[in-house]
């Protein structure tokens, strides 16, 4: 099923206060500022996803041989920074295209890239990082900037980790960040970096279920669900498949 992949992108949370509040930023009753943007570039979307205010960036790699990255943002939202997915939708066509075939496809196109991520980051955890007006020239960085990301980062060129499942991610992120850049003042400036890789957005596979009773036609009592069966893509989006599940469950058997 589509998908999306991508990076996330940090910038001071103070740079989006003041790009969205203006002449108000750093008023006390002023949240810290959040944002949403969206591009078409090459027929496929390239949108924020999952922008936590001030918040973390933290790893979320499930196996010692990929790295992946997330974020999140506590109750106070009281993080010195800003972050964001920054990704970019994947068809079955494109994985196709890479050579890519069979029903787990996805998940393989994921790895890829995961892998190489951390090879990039060169391990304990440590993330590869660019600096996004280095990412917009091409070339890798030699320096990152001050991160949420407690593990750290490694400086390097993350359009190696974004291409390395065969489809050509990097340049559809560059195209949109220039259109982004465009919307939010500083966006992809000298105060933002990207950190990789955020590939797990939503799952590249559906697990089947009945249209009707959402259950397995071939296992019974089980309701595959949310994010992790291929129903969902984020916070809000599985805790309304969770519900819907929840409710076909008390119809059927309360």
């Amino acid at each position: 099923k589509p998908f999306a992949v991508g990076v996330r992108i940090e910038h001071p949370q103070a740079l989006i206060n003041r790009a969205q509040y203006g002449a108000s930023a750093g008023h006390p009753n002023l949240p810290a500022a959040y944002y949403r943007l969206a591009e078409t570039v090459d027929e496929r979307g390239v949108f924020s996803f999952c922008m936590c205010p001030g918040g973390w960036i933290v790893p979320a790699m499930t196996t010692s041989s990929e790295l992946v990255v997330n974020g999140m943002s506590l109750s106070k939202r009281d993080s010195p920074f800003a972050n964001s997915g920054l990704v970019v939708g994947v068809d079955p066509d494109d994985l196709r295209a890479a050579g890519l075939e069979g029903p787990l496809a996805g998940l393989e196109f994921q790895r890829r890239i995961e892998a190489r991520a951390m090879e990039l980051g060169g391990g304990s955890l440590r993330a590869p990082s660019t600096l996004a007006r280095d990412f917009l020239a091409g070339r890798a960085s030699e320096a990152a900037r001050e991160t949420s990301y407690l593990p750290g980062l490694t400086p390097t060129d993350l359009s190696l980790a974004l291409d390395a499942g065969g489809v050509p991610i990097a340049k559809k992120l560059r195209d949109a960040l220039r259109v982004f850049d465009g919307r939010i003042e500083g966006y992809a400036g000298g105060e933002a970096q990207l950190v990789g890789v955020e590939t797990r957005t939503s799952s590249p596979v559906r697990i089947v279920r009945d249209p009707r009773s959402l259950e397995s036609p071939s296992v019974s009592m089980l309701f595959p669900a949310a994010e992790g069966a291929g129903y969902a893509g984020g916070i809000v989006s599985a805790a309304m498949d969770g519900q819907r599940i929840a409710r076909r469950i008390a119809e059927a058997f309360g």
